[in-house]
């Protein structure tokens, strides 16, 4: 057996060896063991190892300069003459590297113990239990990054928002006083590694009876926990409901609860219902927490379920002790999308959701299936992967009782994770033991029977749920590439079908690309994009949507709008045509099509002679979207120089009104939110061309000196009763804020620009950091001005 090191060994060797020195990792492409990887490279080590496939973690570190082989040979552990071999708890010592490293004398080490040995480098914050580690330690991590914490992390699953996974930072230091950078890491029990981590805070989630392949029995892993609270030197943060950890921590000086449990030092209360953040809308969660008598705050995540407000407790209490205000915490957390595998929507429609989840232990599976039971009125079909023999065969029991939130249930067979396989444990044996229980379940062998099961069954309304810590995701993303074929033959069809009652004038489009068609310059695709030759093909387009009940939106220039990056599901409707951009003067009146431009308007009016108009000449829209939104400028506002409008109702049917009988307000007009306007006639009253020519060049003059030039959507904010919105915004210090490529305009602070490589989700981040500003600091809650519209950037699915 070659020398195994603890995780103090560990930290001695690699300074003594130095960056640049080789550390060889036998199972490359896990997610721990990838993280370890670019932890590693971030210290300056050279990285190389081996794993049995190419997957997305090998591609990102093979992209950093790491040599990872595929497959296990010794002859490549001796190529790269490492000073140290790391192995995941996936490898067996047979392995032919592992005996390579014995036959060199070269150290080895599990992950766990090399991942404690970075931990405590810096002021490690450790996060361990048997659920929810993942999405915990992500969003601990994410949050830090959000207050601008910087810090390092070692994450065991792919996350959008921290890519890579796991970062090393280690020039950073936090204060003026040098001190180091916080270190967040997802400490994992499932290997007996547990204990070598010395953190100076942790998290504990839960405990349960898993692992039971490693572990005795429960009293045994408590004692693992147990030991693994004794090495926290600070605050050891945990969870008041789980009955294990509070006998553990009880006595523990330095510890600190959460929960939902009146006892709980930090004590939760869910709010009831979804909640729709306003920075995209997927559902997510609301929740107050109180620190004894205090009320800390409301805090409101992206994330679903009972289980995912428990965690994001934890990391609040955690934040709170480290002291940060509650309200910083509140705008950390608010936009973490989780992490991969975890409740991770892979596709979404008008018929259907797909899930992908990691869940395997049945405290799991009872979490998942009940956070996701309060998504939707339809059914709920689970299609779940058992992992391992042994966990199978402890939990047999368990599992039979699990599942009870499911409407239809499919298992396939047990992924084995390099387990030999034990006799009379599979999943034909536990769907015969759910049965015998009354638990209705189908066995389907294959991954692709499985696929297809799943696919015969569903019906409109049906929520989709792929559970399992093996290779069931690959059913779970070929079923979604399945529904992408069939969502686009549907555009397609619909298409045909749409583009056979037009006229030939008209242009349709599929999947069109809508941020050039906005003065922001950003957002995502319409699923179908028409253009209208005529009123009586609008009314076309809008009896077929009624018929097909397909969602509509009326696009005009595109200003004052800001489309989400997923884009516009259903059909988008754009009068651009001349036919609807027509500008007639009769008498003292313009009769203008909603598709006219409003500064066409402003120089159509003086060349006539007709004043009053002056202020749309600093307005970027058109007259429709000036109507339904009543828009204003330069002291002017639209329906103060209409006379009637022209409109059509969702059904096709055209209408007038007299501006008498239409109720007007502050930017928005209620009629239009439900209508299409058609055209206006507007007032103006006679002068001379000169003046009004004069009044328009002191509005043009205005507008460039106090608008800024770069893309826009305008005003983003709508002005408080007590300030100015860009006064307020200019006040707090925000010009110049930047987040990706939008920036608060320098010009004017009520502005959100874009510089090239904005994404819609980068305006909205922008705007919800004005927004808590301006309450933390004012106590003024600021409205958007801009409307936001369409799907998020995860949305994958189609009309």
């Amino acid at each position: 057996m070659p020398t195994a090191l603890n995780s103090n060994q560990v930290n001695a060797l690699l300074d003594a060896k130095g960056p640049g020195a080789a550390i060889y990792l036998v199972g490359a492409g896990g997610c721990g063991m990838s993280g370890l990887g670019h932890l590693l490279l971030d210290l300056g080590y050279r990285v190389a190892g081996s794993d049995l496939a190419v997957n997305t973690e090998v591609l990102q570190l093979l992209a950093r300069g790491a040599v990872i082989h595929t497959g296990h040979l010794g002859q490549q552990f001796k190529a790269a003459r490492p000073v140290l071999l790391v192995y995941s708890s996936a490898i067996r010592m047979d392995n032919p590297e592992v005996i390579a490293a014995e036959q060199a004398e070269v150290p080895i080490v599990q992950r766990g113990v090399a991942l404690a040995a970075l931990l405590s480098r810096q002021r490690g914050i450790a996060v361990a239990g048997m659920h929810g580690k993942t999405t915990t330690s992500a969003l601990l991590a994410y949050a830090l990054q959000q207050l601008q914490a910087k810090p390092s992390y070692a994450v065991g699953a792919l996350v959008q928002q921290l890519a890579p996974h796991a970062k090393f930072n280690p020039n950073y230091s936090s204060s003026s006083s040098g001190a180091l950078p916080y270190f967040v890491a997802e400490a994992d029990e499932s290997d007996g590694t547990l204990q070598e981590f010395e953190p100076e805070h942790a998290i504990l989630l839960n405990i349960d009876a898993e692992h039971l392949d490693h572990y005795r029995d429960l009293e045994a892993i408590k004692t693992e926990f147990q030991i693994f609270a004794g090495k926290t030197a600070g605050k050891t943060v945990f969870c008041a409901d789980d009955p294990n950890l509070n006998s553990l921590c009880a006595g523990n000086p330095r510890a600190i609860s959460y929960g939902f449990a009146a006892t709980a030092d930090y004590r939760v209360k869910q709010k009831s219902g979804l909640v729709s953040s306003a920075m995209d809308i997927s559902s997510g969660a609301a929740f107050a927490v109180w620190k004894g008598e205090e009320r800390l705050g409301e805090f409101v995540i992206r994330l679903f379920g009972a289980k995912n407000i428990s965690n994001a407790a934890a990391v609040v209490a955690l934040l709170h002790q480290l002291n940060f205000q509650p309200c910083e915490i509140a705008f950390a957390i608010r936009s973490f999308r989780g992490a991969a595998r975890r409740q991770e929507e892979i596709y979404r429609d008008s018929f259907f959701r797909v899930f992908d989840d990691y869940g395997h232990h049945p405290s799991e599976i009872r979490a998942t299936l009940a956070a996701l039971r309060d998504l939707s009125p339809g059914r709920l079909l689970v299609a779940f992967q058992p992992h391992r023999f042994t966990r199978t065969q402890a939990l047999m029991d368990e599992f039979t009782s699990s599942f009870s939130g499911a409407d239809l249930l499919w298992l396939t067979e047990i992924y084995a994770a390099s387990e030999p396989p034990i006799a009379g444990v599979t999943s034909e044996a536990l769907a015969g033991a759910m049965r015998e229980h009354g638990q209705p379940v189908a066995y389907v062998r294959s991954l692709d029977g499985l696929c297809a099961r799943v696919r015969e069954a569903m019906q409109p309304g049906d929520t989709v749920l792929f559970l399992g810590a093996g290779d069931i995701t690959k059913a779970a993303h070929q079923l979604v590439r399945e529904l992408q074929k069939d969502c686009a033959a549907r555009k397609e069809a619909l298409s045909k079908i749409l583009a056979g009652r037009l006229a030939p004038g008209t242009i349709l489009r599929i999947d069109e690309m809508l941020a050039k068609k906005t003065t922001l310059r950003v957002g995502g695709r319409a699923d179908l994009y028409v253009e209208p030759a005529s009123e009586s093909d609008l009314a076309e387009a809008l009896k077929f949507c009624a018929e097909e009940r397909l969602p509509f939106m009326i696009l005009g220039r595109g200003s004052n709008l800001l489309i989400r990056d997923g884009g516009i599901r259903g059909v988008v409707i754009c009068l651009s045509n001349p036919h609807f951009c027509r500008i007639e003067i009769r008498g003292g009146e313009l009769h203008c099509g909603a598709g006219a431009k409003l500064r066409a308007v402003a120089v159509e009016a003086k060349r006539h002679g007709l004043s009053g108009l002056e202020f749309l000449e600093g307005i970027p829209g058109t007259v429709g979207g000036a109507l339904r939104m009543n828009a204003g400028a330069m002291g002017g506002w639209m329906f103060r120089a209409v006379k009637s409008i022209r409109f059509m109702d969702s059904t096709g049917a055209a209408h007038e009104k007299l501006v008498a009988e239409i109720d007007v307000e502050y930017r928005n007009c209620p009629l239009l939110k439900e209508n299409i306007a058609l055209g206006a006639v507007l007032q103006g009253e006679p002068a001379a061309p000169e003046k009004i020519a004069e009044t328009m060049n002191v509005c043009s003059q205005k507008r460039w000196r106090s608008q800024p030039a770069a893309p826009s959507a305008g005003c983003i904010f709508k002005n408080p009763l007590t300030v100015p919105a860009g006064k307020l915004i200019d006040e707090l210090g925000l010009k110049g804020t930047r987040v990706g490529g939008a920036i608060v305009s320098d010009v004017h602070g009520n502005f959100i620009v874009n510089e090239g490589s904005a994404t819609a989700q980068d305006v909205l981040n922008l705007i919800e950091i004005i927004k808590q500003k301006a309450r933390v600091a004012r106590g003024i809650e600021l409205e958007t001005e801009v409307e936001v519209v369409g799907e998020n950037a995860s949305y994958r699915g189609c009309l």
